[in-house]
């Protein structure tokens, strides 16, 4: 070991002493990042005598899969290098090389949770056996980017390290489209055959890597996981080499097989697993893969996952008080939500508490909750309803339009929830990235020693019964490609507007129209066009494309429409997708060119559509210019910011037109845009119907935040 490593070696334990001894703080990423800076190769020497070593990526279950692992490796009784508390960027992974010292003679393990965009830093200098990739979701958009991005990092990543194993998600074609891209070894594993798990309303992309086109499935398990097809080139789901079947739901967790199909004779090991949640099939199903390429021996796997427990308090249960139990799950983005939702309705939960942060570790950008399927709650009957965190208005909110029977409380932390559980009773808490910990914290302070003499009765949500107006058909709803456009929680806007037109008494339906199916707009009464990935959007500009004077006439005849995001750039003549220019509809005069940066943030602006400024959240790299005769929706009250960060202008306002960067969704937080969209949909109809006033103090609420919070800078 040369001069440097051993100063780059010091330096980091120094640091991890300093901060434990002095600062009374856990080391975390410090000793790595002392260490990074005095030898920025650190991470390659350290981890040079490990053998094998393993590195965990992907979006959702890295930390736990990575545990697995490594208890498995480590049941031979060697000794495993870990980054166990899932610090998992570049530091946080020196940091657990720095700390592990050094050991002569001794044949050691490294398993490692990387995050996604730090495999490109991580990979090339580590050079494992393996690199496990477990899935690739939607996830803090604002610090990501799209989807797109994530792979083309991984695939880089992957490129710079080419005798590296590619262990992946088969069943996720996002996965399978990085290992369509690199010449490294590839085995895919996932899950063989249809489960019957209910599946997710919104997935993140179901379109080919190769030609773009709509993808066929066989069978969904969720999200975009499941066997796939593409009909039009015949680009397939990868034939897997480790495959879960015979997949059984109990009253204990799943059990199922294993088949490690590498050889010319599968090799089956059956499992059973303490948890329900159909992502720790796939979590022990890749771990089972590492552990078999890591030279493990099978049999010896069933007795780690009987011992093994999730890290700092993942799916952990405390018990209290009078017989009740609190559940702490994590989770950050609208898949992760949605299995802990599984979790909860296979409990059947009748107490649930979310803590929602925006914290720079979260994503300031919280619109993701509403592609979360909380309605899937309605038949247990939730009584007790709690929203918490830094944007718990929000979420109280999404909760509100969910319509789960009980009314969205506001509470500060556990305990305030705790008021409503009666004894007996099970209390489901999940909480995302920053939220967590303090839960955690708060629950062991709690075990054994939180008492209650009383317990409240929990709120019940009242809805008054409205008067019913009278038309000769229903408003028509028109929500245009939700399987390709649902980036930015448009879910939200089509909830809000139908939603207060039901409060309202005024007769709504929802018509979605999707890929590949006939536009009819002769009867629409307010359309939405959402926003979407680079690759979604272009399939959605060929598809409308074809069909555009349907909605060149429905605009032109003072049609209500919202478009968001990509939507709105459609509108236009073109738009660039990276270096290439795209053929918009030209509906509008506007035009959207390329800039050097991103314009991401919390907005605000003063509009005429409106009494009180509309806020969003903007995140975008086009630059967009109104033509002559188009005005902006609003002037922004935020420097900097809007369709091009220079003119001060975001959005337009086109007769019955609204376009917007804006998302969060925008209509919930910002019920006057609804209700002008809904009067104009009205008067066009030739309805003069004048709007109920309804109660919107949690609209208020969360708008105000997200006010405070943009003009706050």
């Amino acid at each position: 070991m040369n001069l440097r490593v051993t100063l780059a070696r010091l330096a980091g334990s120094l640091a991890h002493w300093g901060t434990v001894n002095l600062a009374h703080r856990g080391g975390g990423n410090i000793p790595g990042a002392v260490a990074l800076r005095v030898d920025p190769g650190v991470v390659g020497e350290l981890s040079a005598d490990l053998e094998p070593r393993i590195v965990v990526t992907g979006t959702n279950g890295k930390t736990t899969t990575t545990g697995l692992i490594a208890d498995a490796l480590a049941s031979g009784g060697r000794t495993v290098v870990c980054n166990r508390a899932g610090n998992n960027m570049e530091s946080g992974i020196a940091a657990a090389l720095v700390l592990a010292g050094s050991a002569r003679g001794e044949q050691r393990i490294g398993c490692f949770e990387c995050d996604e965009l730090y495999t490109v830093r991580v990979l090339p200098a580590m050079r494992p056996q393996a690199l496990v990739l477990l899935n690739l979701f939607r996830d803090q958009l604002d610090r990501y980017g799209e989807i797109d991005h994530t792979q083309d990092v991984i695939a880089k990543a992957l490129q710079g390290s080419p005798d590296t194993a590619l262990i992946f998600d088969a069943d996720d074609p996002l996965c399978a489209a990085i290992a369509d891209r690199v010449e490294n070894p590839g085995l895919p594993f996932g899950i063989d055959e249809p489960t019957g798990i209910e599946a997710d309303r919104i997935s993140d992309s179901r379109f080919c890597a190769r030609c773009n086109a709509p993808l066929d499935y066989e069978y969904v398990h969720y999200g975009q996981l499941g066997k796939y097809r593409c009909p039009e080139c015949g680009w397939k789901r990868p034939e897997l080499a480790f495959a879960a079947v015979n997949v059984r739901l109990g009253e204990d967790g799943f059990e199922f097989d294993i088949e490690d199909r590498r050889g010319e004779t599968a090799m089956r090991q059956h499992v059973r697993t303490r948890w329900n949640g159909l992502h720790m099939v796939y979590n022990v199903t890749a771990a089972f893969a590492a552990f078999m390429v890591g030279g493990g021996e099978a049999r010896a796997f069933q007795e780690v996952l009987d011992a093994y427990e999730p890290a700092s308090g993942r799916g952990k249960v405390y018990e209290l008080d009078g017989g009740r139990t609190v559940a702490s799950n994590l989770a950050k983005n609208p898949t992760g939500f949605d299995r802990m939702i599984s979790q909860i309705k296979a409990e059947k939960g009748s107490a649930v508490a979310f803590f929602l942060n925006d914290n720079d570790a979260d994503g300031h950008d919280v619109s993701w909750i509403w592609d979360v399927d909380f309605e899937r709650l309605r038949e247990l009957g939730v009584r007790v309803l709690c929203a918490g965190g830094t944007r718990r208005e929000d979420m109280a909110v999404r909760l509100k339009y969910a319509e789960l029977g009980a009314e969205p409380v506001l509470i500060r932390n556990v305990v305030d929830a705790l008021r409503y559980v009666a004894p007996g009773e099970k209390l489901h808490v999940v909480a995302n990235y920053t939220a967590f910990p303090p839960v955690v914290a708060e629950l062991e302070r709690l075990a054994g020693t939180w008492h209650s003499s009383v317990t409240e009765d929990a709120p019940r949500a009242v809805v008054p019964a409205p008067a019913a107006v009278d038309l000769d058909r229903p408003l028509r709803i028109v929500h245009l490609y939700p399987d390709a456009l649902n980036l930015y929680g448009d879910g939200g806007n089509i909830a809000s507007l139908s939603k207060r037109c039901a409060w309202r008494g005024i007769p709504a339906r929802v018509d979605e129209v999707m890929m590949g199916e006939r536009l009819d707009l002769s009867d629409a009464d307010i359309v939405l066009l959402g926003g979407g990935a680079d690759r979604d959007q272009l399939a959605v500009a060929h598809e409308l494309g074809a069909q555009r004077e349907k909605l060149a006439s429905y605009v032109g005849n003072g049609g209500v429409l919202l478009a968001i995001c990509g939507g709105y750039q459609l509108l236009g003549h073109s738009y660039m997708m990276g270096e290439k220019r795209v053929e918009g509809l030209g509906i509008l005069s506007l035009e959207t060119v390329a800039g050097d940066t991103r314009l991401i943030g919390n907005v605000a602006i003063d509009s005429p559509v409106c009494a009180t400024p509309i806020v969003g959240f903007e995140n975008h790299a086009g630059r967009t210019l109104l033509g002559a005769g188009e005005r902006p929706l609003g002037r922004s009250l935020v420097e900097g910011t809007g369709n091009n960060g220079e003119d001060g202008g975001e959005g337009v306002l086109h007769d019955g037109v609204v376009g917007t960067y804006l998302h969060g969704p925008i209509l919930p937080k910002n019920p006057g845009v609804t209700d002008w969209l809904i009067s104009r949909a009205l008067a066009r109809r030739g309805a003069a119907v004048e709007l109920t006033p309804l109660d919107d103090a949690l609209e208020t609420a969360a708008h105000d935040v997200a006010m405070g919070i943009a003009t706050r800078g």
